[in-house]
Protein backbone atom coordinates (compact mmCIF):
# COMPACT_ATOMS: atom_id res chain seq x y z
CA UNK A 1 0.00 0.00 0.00
CA UNK A 2 1.31 3.63 -0.54
CA UNK A 3 0.11 4.53 3.21
CA UNK A 4 -0.87 2.74 6.06
CA UNK A 5 -2.26 4.12 9.75
CA UNK A 6 -0.66 2.87 13.24
CA UNK A 7 -1.73 3.78 16.54
CA UNK A 8 1.02 5.59 18.62
CA UNK A 9 1.04 5.43 22.29
CA UNK A 10 -1.96 7.43 22.68
CA UNK A 11 -4.42 5.41 20.59
CA UNK A 12 -4.11 8.30 18.06
CA UNK A 13 -4.15 6.69 14.54
CA UNK A 14 -0.97 8.29 12.00
CA UNK A 15 -0.12 8.33 8.92
CA UNK A 16 3.10 7.16 7.30
CA UNK A 17 4.29 6.02 4.05
CA UNK A 18 4.74 7.64 0.38
CA UNK A 19 1.51 9.46 -1.23
CA UNK A 20 -1.68 9.83 1.00
CA UNK A 21 -4.47 8.30 1.09
CA UNK A 22 -6.45 10.39 0.00
CA UNK A 23 -4.57 10.94 -3.07
CA UNK A 24 -4.26 6.87 -4.02
CA UNK A 25 -8.15 6.75 -3.49
CA UNK A 26 -8.56 9.61 -5.88
CA UNK A 27 -6.69 7.69 -8.47
CA UNK A 28 -8.65 5.23 -8.15
CA UNK A 29 -11.77 6.89 -8.09
CA UNK A 30 -11.37 8.71 -11.26
CA UNK A 31 -11.94 5.26 -12.96
CA UNK A 32 -15.34 5.44 -12.17
CA UNK A 33 -18.76 6.22 -13.84
CA UNK A 34 -18.99 10.39 -14.18
CA UNK A 35 -21.71 11.50 -12.16
CA UNK A 36 -21.74 8.34 -10.01
CA UNK A 37 -20.51 8.31 -6.42
CA UNK A 38 -18.16 5.53 -5.72
CA UNK A 39 -18.45 3.39 -3.08
CA UNK A 40 -16.13 2.69 0.20
CA UNK A 41 -16.44 -0.57 2.00
CA UNK A 42 -15.36 -0.37 5.47
CA UNK A 43 -14.98 -3.26 7.47
CA UNK A 44 -13.94 -3.70 11.58
CA UNK A 45 -11.53 -6.42 12.18
CA UNK A 46 -10.30 -8.09 15.43
CA UNK A 47 -8.33 -11.09 15.20
CA UNK A 48 -9.56 -12.28 11.85
CA UNK A 49 -6.31 -12.86 9.84
CA UNK A 50 -7.79 -16.51 8.40
CA UNK A 51 -10.66 -14.73 6.84
CA UNK A 52 -9.75 -11.05 6.49
CA UNK A 53 -8.37 -11.65 2.74
CA UNK A 54 -10.73 -13.61 1.56
CA UNK A 55 -13.54 -11.01 2.74
CA UNK A 56 -11.26 -7.51 1.58
CA UNK A 57 -10.60 -9.29 -2.11
CA UNK A 58 -14.65 -10.32 -2.73
CA UNK A 59 -15.37 -6.18 -1.49
CA UNK A 60 -13.16 -4.91 -3.85
CA UNK A 61 -14.55 -6.55 -6.42
CA UNK A 62 -18.11 -5.06 -5.79
CA UNK A 63 -19.63 -2.60 -8.41
CA UNK A 64 -18.17 0.72 -7.40
CA UNK A 65 -16.14 0.14 -4.72
CA UNK A 66 -12.94 2.32 -5.09
CA UNK A 67 -11.26 1.83 -1.45
CA UNK A 68 -12.15 -0.82 1.20
CA UNK A 69 -10.71 0.21 4.74
CA UNK A 70 -10.05 -2.12 7.51
CA UNK A 71 -10.40 -1.33 11.18
CA UNK A 72 -7.98 -3.10 13.11
CA UNK A 73 -9.10 -2.79 16.80
CA UNK A 74 -6.07 -4.24 18.55
CA UNK A 75 -5.39 -7.68 17.05
CA UNK A 76 -3.10 -9.40 18.47
CA UNK A 77 -2.60 -11.86 15.45
CA UNK A 78 -2.04 -11.02 11.65
CA UNK A 79 -5.53 -8.91 10.44
CA UNK A 80 -3.82 -5.76 9.67
CA UNK A 81 -0.92 -7.12 7.57
CA UNK A 82 -3.17 -9.81 5.23
CA UNK A 83 -5.66 -6.66 5.21
CA UNK A 84 -2.94 -4.89 3.75
CA UNK A 85 -1.62 -7.32 1.60
CA UNK A 86 -4.88 -8.02 0.13
CA UNK A 87 -5.63 -4.33 -1.14
CA UNK A 88 -7.58 -2.98 2.04
CA UNK A 89 -6.57 0.77 3.52
CA UNK A 90 -5.83 -0.19 7.02
CA UNK A 91 -6.57 2.02 10.22
CA UNK A 92 -4.51 0.17 13.58
CA UNK A 93 -6.24 0.72 17.20
CA UNK A 94 -4.19 0.31 19.77
CA UNK A 95 -6.84 -1.50 21.77
CA UNK A 96 -10.16 -3.36 21.00
CA UNK A 97 -12.99 -1.06 20.99
CA UNK A 98 -15.89 -1.34 20.18
CA UNK A 99 -17.62 -2.19 16.51
CA UNK A 100 -19.20 1.46 16.09
CA UNK A 101 -16.13 2.88 17.47
CA UNK A 102 -14.22 1.04 14.81
CA UNK A 103 -16.59 1.83 11.99
CA UNK A 104 -16.47 5.85 12.97
CA UNK A 105 -12.74 5.76 12.50
CA UNK A 106 -12.95 4.06 9.61
CA UNK A 107 -15.45 6.43 7.79
CA UNK A 108 -13.36 9.19 8.97
CA UNK A 109 -10.69 7.75 6.53
CA UNK A 110 -13.37 7.85 4.34
CA UNK A 111 -14.44 11.50 4.12
CA UNK A 112 -10.32 12.36 4.14
CA UNK A 113 -10.21 10.21 0.87
CA UNK A 114 -12.84 11.88 -0.49
CA UNK A 115 -11.90 13.71 -4.04
CA UNK A 116 -12.06 17.11 -3.72
CA UNK A 117 -15.26 17.99 -6.16
CA UNK A 118 -16.61 15.09 -6.36
CA UNK A 119 -19.39 13.44 -4.64
CA UNK A 120 -18.96 11.99 -1.54
CA UNK A 121 -18.31 8.21 -1.78
CA UNK A 122 -21.74 5.52 -0.45
CA UNK A 123 -20.77 3.39 2.32
CA UNK A 124 -20.58 0.03 2.81
CA UNK A 125 -20.26 -1.82 5.93
CA UNK A 126 -19.72 -5.25 6.11
CA UNK A 127 -18.38 -7.35 8.76
CA UNK A 128 -14.66 -8.87 8.63
CA UNK A 129 -15.65 -13.27 8.76
CA UNK A 130 -17.58 -12.95 5.27
CA UNK A 131 -14.95 -14.61 2.78
CA UNK A 132 -16.12 -14.84 -0.47
CA UNK A 133 -19.79 -14.40 0.70
CA UNK A 134 -19.07 -10.78 0.87
CA UNK A 135 -19.81 -10.89 -2.96
CA UNK A 136 -23.24 -10.48 -1.79
CA UNK A 137 -23.04 -7.15 -0.79
CA UNK A 138 -23.69 -6.48 -3.80
CA UNK A 139 -27.69 -6.94 -3.30
CA UNK A 140 -26.95 -3.98 -0.42
CA UNK A 141 -25.37 -1.81 -3.35
CA UNK A 142 -27.51 -1.84 -6.26
CA UNK A 143 -30.81 -0.32 -4.57
CA UNK A 144 -27.99 2.60 -3.42
CA UNK A 145 -25.90 2.97 -6.56
CA UNK A 146 -29.70 3.10 -8.52
CA UNK A 147 -30.79 5.80 -6.49
CA UNK A 148 -33.81 4.23 -5.16
CA UNK A 149 -32.97 3.89 -1.68
CA UNK A 150 -30.78 5.87 1.11
CA UNK A 151 -30.30 3.05 3.33
CA UNK A 152 -30.13 -0.82 2.57
CA UNK A 153 -30.34 -3.61 5.67
CA UNK A 154 -29.04 -6.94 4.99
CA UNK A 155 -32.49 -8.83 6.08
CA UNK A 156 -32.84 -12.68 6.37
CA UNK A 157 -35.42 -15.37 5.72
CA UNK A 158 -38.59 -15.22 7.92
CA UNK A 159 -37.47 -18.34 9.57
CA UNK A 160 -34.36 -17.00 10.68
CA UNK A 161 -35.62 -14.02 12.12
CA UNK A 162 -37.90 -16.17 14.19
CA UNK A 163 -35.09 -17.62 15.89
CA UNK A 164 -33.48 -14.70 16.46
CA UNK A 165 -32.08 -13.62 20.32
CA UNK A 166 -33.54 -11.13 22.59
CA UNK A 167 -31.80 -8.49 21.60
CA UNK A 168 -32.47 -8.43 18.07
CA UNK A 169 -36.04 -9.80 19.24
CA UNK A 170 -36.30 -6.32 21.60
CA UNK A 171 -35.45 -4.19 18.59
CA UNK A 172 -37.69 -5.19 15.96
CA UNK A 173 -40.25 -4.46 18.47
CA UNK A 174 -39.04 -1.40 18.73
CA UNK A 175 -38.67 -0.27 15.24
CA UNK A 176 -42.07 -1.33 14.51
CA UNK A 177 -43.85 0.63 17.28
CA UNK A 178 -41.47 3.85 16.53
CA UNK A 179 -41.90 3.93 12.44
CA UNK A 180 -44.53 0.65 11.28
CA UNK A 181 -41.19 -0.71 9.62
CA UNK A 182 -40.87 -4.46 9.77
CA UNK A 183 -37.55 -5.24 9.78
CA UNK A 184 -36.35 -9.03 10.09
CA UNK A 185 -32.57 -8.54 11.03
CA UNK A 186 -32.50 -4.80 13.26
CA UNK A 187 -29.37 -5.69 14.36
CA UNK A 188 -27.40 -6.54 10.76
CA UNK A 189 -23.91 -5.72 11.03
CA UNK A 190 -24.08 -5.26 6.92
CA UNK A 191 -25.81 -2.16 5.88
CA UNK A 192 -25.21 0.26 2.88
CA UNK A 193 -26.18 3.97 3.10
CA UNK A 194 -25.33 7.38 1.32
CA UNK A 195 -23.35 9.79 2.69
CA UNK A 196 -26.15 11.96 3.38
CA UNK A 197 -28.11 9.32 5.14
CA UNK A 198 -24.79 8.88 7.37
CA UNK A 199 -24.73 12.42 8.34
CA UNK A 200 -28.30 13.08 8.89
CA UNK A 201 -28.26 9.94 11.49
CA UNK A 202 -24.83 11.37 13.77
CA UNK A 203 -24.34 11.04 16.40
CA UNK A 204 -24.88 7.49 16.78
CA UNK A 205 -26.17 5.21 19.79
CA UNK A 206 -23.70 3.38 21.79
CA UNK A 207 -22.76 -0.56 20.79
CA UNK A 208 -25.56 -2.68 19.62
CA UNK A 209 -28.49 0.79 19.61
CA UNK A 210 -26.58 1.66 16.93
CA UNK A 211 -28.72 -0.05 13.96
CA UNK A 212 -32.00 0.52 15.59
CA UNK A 213 -31.18 4.18 16.02
CA UNK A 214 -29.86 4.61 12.59
CA UNK A 215 -33.07 2.84 11.31
CA UNK A 216 -35.31 4.89 13.44
CA UNK A 217 -34.05 7.98 12.75
CA UNK A 218 -33.45 7.96 9.43
CA UNK A 219 -37.15 6.62 8.98
CA UNK A 220 -38.23 9.84 10.48
CA UNK A 221 -36.70 12.11 8.87
CA UNK A 222 -38.40 11.07 5.73
CA UNK A 223 -34.88 8.91 4.17
CA UNK A 224 -35.39 5.60 2.28
CA UNK A 225 -34.93 2.51 3.83
CA UNK A 226 -35.24 -0.97 2.08
CA UNK A 227 -34.11 -4.56 3.30
CA UNK A 228 -33.46 -7.54 1.22
CA UNK A 229 -32.26 -10.48 2.60
CA UNK A 230 -28.57 -11.93 1.78
CA UNK A 231 -27.27 -15.15 2.23
CA UNK A 232 -24.20 -14.78 4.08
CA UNK A 233 -21.38 -17.21 5.24
CA UNK A 234 -20.71 -16.42 9.07
CA UNK A 235 -18.36 -17.80 11.49
CA UNK A 236 -20.67 -19.86 14.04
CA UNK A 237 -22.11 -18.24 16.71
CA UNK A 238 -20.01 -18.44 20.02
CA UNK A 239 -22.08 -19.87 23.07
CA UNK A 240 -21.59 -20.32 26.58
CA UNK A 241 -21.37 -18.04 29.47
CA UNK A 242 -19.53 -14.93 27.84
CA UNK A 243 -21.87 -15.35 24.87
CA UNK A 244 -24.74 -14.98 27.10
CA UNK A 245 -23.03 -12.04 28.93
CA UNK A 246 -22.64 -10.56 25.75
CA UNK A 247 -26.42 -11.10 24.69
CA UNK A 248 -27.08 -9.18 27.99
CA UNK A 249 -25.10 -6.38 26.81
CA UNK A 250 -26.61 -6.08 24.03
CA UNK A 251 -30.41 -5.86 25.23
CA UNK A 252 -29.16 -3.14 27.18
CA UNK A 253 -27.58 -0.79 24.08
CA UNK A 254 -30.80 -1.90 22.02
CA UNK A 255 -33.17 -0.70 25.09
CA UNK A 256 -31.23 2.61 25.70
CA UNK A 257 -31.12 3.69 22.01
CA UNK A 258 -35.30 3.07 21.66
CA UNK A 259 -35.94 4.83 24.89
CA UNK A 260 -34.16 7.67 23.78
CA UNK A 261 -36.67 7.81 20.78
Amino acid sequence: MDAQRESGSDGADRMRGGRNTAAAAADTASDAPSGTPAVAVVVPAHNEASRIALTVLAARRLPGVDLVVVVDAGSTDSTARVAEESGAEVVRLGAKVGRTAALLRGIRLVADADPAGADPRHLLLLDADLQQSAAEAVRLLEPVLAGTADLVLAGAEPEAARTARGAARAARRGIARATGFATTRPLAAELCLTRAAFTAAEPLSEGSGAGPGLIIDLLRQGFRVLEVPVPWDHRASRRGLRARLREAARRREVRRALASR
